[in-house]
This record gives C-alpha cells, structure tokens and sequence, in this order.
C-alpha cells in the first residue's frame, strides 16, 4: 500500500533532520546574545571589537558557500552536515579558553555554520519526495526560526542562572544532538 504524501513529509527521518537544524539553530544563538558580554568584561575588549568578530563570523559563513556545492558533491553531504557540526562546536567551546584569537575562532564558526545549515538544506530536500518539497523546505526553515528564539531565550536564561560556562556547555550539548 502507498503512503500519502503527507506521511512522507512526516517520516522520521524528515522529523530528524528538523530536529537536528533546530538544535544547530539554537546551539549557534544561546552564545549571540551574551558572548558580547562575558568578551568585554572578562577580556576587556572594545564593543568594535566584538562587532567586528561578529562581522568575521558572517564573512566565514558566506566564504563556504561557493565550496558547499563541491563538498556535497564530492564527499556525502551527511558527512559535510556532521563534520561541520563538530567544527562548529569546537570552536563554540573554544570560546571557554580562549582569550586572544577570537577573530579566528569567530570565522572557523561561522564557517562550520555556513556549511552546517547549507548541507542540512540539502539533506533535507534530499529525503522530502518532489510533490512534498515546498511544504518540506517551509517546515525545515520555521524549525531553524524556532531554534533562533528558544537559543536566544534560553541563552539569556542560563547566563543569568549559571553564568557563560554553562551556556557554552548547553550550545555544546545542543550541538551535539544535532
């Protein structure tokens, strides 16, 4: 017998890949909103500088999009997901130690970033059926908003409870099961 369309859209591997760039959605956005801070009060550097990581960090994400179409081709685009990821969340925990090297740190991230969301898109696509593509994508992006939202919420949250440590090692988890 043949399933709907919309169990198709609903399988759980399509459940998966949505739960997975939720978690990347908000492993990235728990650090944006108090990185800021914790890097000015614990390192002492300007507010320009923080921007500027932030700008560095963009730079690396847009850096990889022209790789991102060899990569998937190249090499299997689930790797590309999941080794980005892990790159992602090294240099998300390598905000802990470092105290110099921001600006690298800053674009290594954003670059796994880039890669990440850009390889989960396609991962995505690739196990949506084509009648189901448009609804799919739609669900994939509000997955990836949402995960802006509570990372952001939960970020302020726990850096007010626990302090950055602890946001770092639930960005890191958070990652991790992506």
């Amino acid at each position: 017998m043949r399933k709907s369309n919309i169990d198709n859209l609903w399988s759980l591997g399509f459940m998966r890949i949505c739960m997975a760039n939720f978690l990347l959605f908000a492993s990235l956005y728990m650090l944006f909103p108090v990185l800021p801070a914790v890097m000015v009060s614990r390192l002492g550097i300007s507010t320009v500088q923080v921007g500027s990581m932030f700008l560095v960090f963009a730079v690396g994400m847009f850096l990889v999009g022209p790789f991102h179409a060899y990569l998937g081709d190249a090499y299997k685009r689930k790797h590309v997901l999941v080794y980005s990821t892990f790159i992602m969340l090294a240099a998300t925990v390598g905000y802990l130690f470092a105290d110099t090297k921001l600006l690298l740190l800053a674009v290594v991230q954003g670059g796994a970033f880039g890669l990440a969301a850009t390889a989960g898109i396609t991962v995505a696509i690739d196990i949506t059926n084509s009648p189901r593509r448009s609804a799919g994508n739609m669900t994939y992006a509000l997955a990836a908003r949402l995960g802006m939202l509570v990372g952001v919420g939960v970020g302020i949250w726990m850096f007010q409870l626990k302090g950055f440590s602890m946001v770092v090692y639930l960005s890191a988890l958070c990652g991790i099961f992506s």
